[in-house]
């Protein structure tokens, strides 16, 4: 094989698995029919999500995650949401675009805002990254051209409003500083995702349904499910402490983390 050419899925399965790559590979192709089957169902939730007022904004601001990135300018705007909908490519499941359908509101015309999240870099990016490799589900994907927004007039475009600041890099969370500007500014972005949102709407997306109706915490940021065992082991630290320690509430009151401040 050449430098030049890449490797097929199923050389990469006979590489891991020898003789056992066939099965897998059939296994592979049985869990892409699973999602194409997924589509039925997420169009059916779109159906009843769209008899329900203010179902993706309520399910945007009851994801811990997304809503850090709804300023308060952005609330209205976000009510007039209809319909949130997320395609993958038929070529790279690693690439996908976000299509964020709206009524009628007073801050854009348009109805439809779609943004692309795509393997290809932007052109003069340094330094330059190395192509990713086939598969490799960690490569880095990053934002494609910008969408425009046409705003109803200067006034109304949020992105002015709450412009996204320069320092949101290395922030572990968005409490730190003011908030990370409009929602909106996103679709204006190129190259790399720096605020990871194209990620975490991808993950959202998926259980819209349960943040619609608050079925998840407003403050679940880890996305993580719940460890009965670990927990048992914290019940069981905490009993071996000692009774008669007494408690600090100022303490516990620093361990808390600390709410976004809506402007």
């Amino acid at each position: 094989m050449s430098d030049d050419q890449q490797p097929t899925r199923l050389q990469f399965l006979e590489q891991a698995f020898g003789e056992h790559a066939k099965a897998f590979e059939s296994n592979l192709e049985d869990d892409k029919f699973k999602l194409e089957q997924q589509k039925s169902v997420f169009k059916k939730r779109a159906e009843l999500a769209a008899k329900v007022p203010k179902f993706w904004s309520t399910s945007l601001q009851n994801c811990g995650q997304t809503a850090q990135f709804i300023d308060a300018v952005d609330e209205d705007a976000l009510k007039a949401l209809k319909d949130v909908w997320i395609e993958h490519s038929a070529s790279d499941v690693r690439e996908y675009e976000v299509r964020f359908t709206f009524g009628k509101n007073p801050y854009f015309k348009d109805q439809v805002l779609v943004k692309k999240v795509t393997l290809t870099p932007p052109k003069g990016l340094e330094p330059a990254p190395e192509k990713p490799a086939p598969y490799d589900l960690e490569a880095p994907v990053y934002l494609a051209e910008k969408t425009p927004i046409q705003w109803t007039s200067s006034e109304h475009d949020l992105t002015k409003k709450a412009p996204r600041p320069a320092d949101v890099e290395g922030k572990e969370e968005y409490d730190d500083f003011d908030g990370v500007g409009s929602f909106f500014n996103w679709f204006n972005e190129v190259g790399e995702d720096r605020t990871t949102l194209g990620e975490l709407l991808l993950e959202w997306w998926g259980h819209a349904t349960e943040y619609a109706a608050g079925l998840a915490s407003v403050d679940d940021d880890s996305g993580a499910e719940f460890d009965f065992d670990d927990e048992l082991e914290d019940d069981e630290s905490e009993d071996d402490e000692d009774p008669k320690k007494e408690i600090d509430l100022d303490d516990d009151e620093k361990k808390r983390p600390a709410k976004k401040q809506r402007r």
